[in-house]
């Protein structure tokens, strides 16, 4: 039948029923061209065999549209190696369903690259835990995209290790959430440069653990940042942040913020 089938044209390819399509032996599948590849529907992906799937290099894999593809199955997904994972479009590992995304083994997380991960959704990020976020490259973590980095579980961001901490960018770490924010440790929060604390939003500060940020850093945030602190929040610095607080972050503070200091720690501020 393997000359028969790679001599259908795609048209023909598309019209052939699942049941054909199951009947398909390796070799037929490992017959076809990539125009009768593209020709696929998700039906017809969904009845090859896994041993068809298994043979498939990623440029056959590439050709299969992005729609298609999502017609794998469990156990067809599960097969593929590392070198077919990392061989797929971003279209098309953007285009996998969360249920198909949260299928990948370790290994086929692994294997993705910077320019799949940063077409990745919110959805698919947040089926990721520590374990498997701890798999990404630094340059991965910073090709997730800020719109889609709100999907990531603050747990899991919180099991980052510093070195790809520091690689979240600017505008990464202004898309943070509150809960994102707040499960940062001091030596993560420690890699922000003064550019990133800055960038930090006042909604997000509303998580933060004000006693995990050193002094140094908290004088570098904002007037605007500083005042956003709620009363608790201000009322838990140490007597070292407040000395750190310079005249512009002194200027914004609200009477609640004031009201929350003794006059030992209103003494520490600069008469600079």
């Amino acid at each position: 039948m393997t000359t028969i089938i790679s001599s259908l044209s795609a048209t023909q390819i598309s019209k052939l029923s699942t049941t054909t399509i199951a009947a398909l032996t390796s070799e037929d599948v490992n017959a076809l061209n990539s125009s009768q590849l593209k020709a696929l529907s998700s039906a017809q992906v969904a009845a090859l065999s896994t041993d068809s799937i298994a043979l498939l290099d990623s440029d056959d894999l590439r050709a299969i549209s992005a729609t298609a593809l999502k017609g794998l199955k469990p156990d067809q997904l599960e097969i593929l190696g590392s070198s077919q994972i990392s061989g797929l479009s971003q279209a098309q590992v953007t285009a996998l369903y969360t249920s198909q995304f949260a299928a990948l083994s370790t290994e086929q997380l692994t294997a993705l690259t910077s320019t799949q991960v940063s077409g990745l959704s919110s959805a698919q990020l947040a089926t990721l835990d520590s374990a498997e976020l701890a798999l990404f490259a630094t340059d991965e973590i910073a090709a997730i995209s800020s719109k889609a980095i709100a999907g990531l579980a603050a747990e899991a961001i919180a099991g980052l290790t510093t070195d790809k901490i520091e690689a979240l960018t600017k505008t990464q770490i202004a898309s943070f959430s509150s809960a994102q924010l707040g499960s940062l440790s001091s030596d993560q929060l420690a890699t922000f440069s003064s550019d990133e604390l800055k960038a930090i939003s006042t909604k997000a500060l509303a998580g933060l653990d004000v006693t995990k940020l050193s002094s140094d850093n908290l004088a570098l945030l904002s007037k605007t940042q500083i005042a956003a602190f709620s009363s608790a929040q201000f009322a838990n610095l140490s007597s070292d942040q407040v000395a750190a607080l310079t005249s512009d972050q002194i200027s914004g503070l609200s009477a609640a913020q004031l009201s929350t200091l003794d006059s030992a720690e209103l003494a520490l501020f600069s008469t600079d």
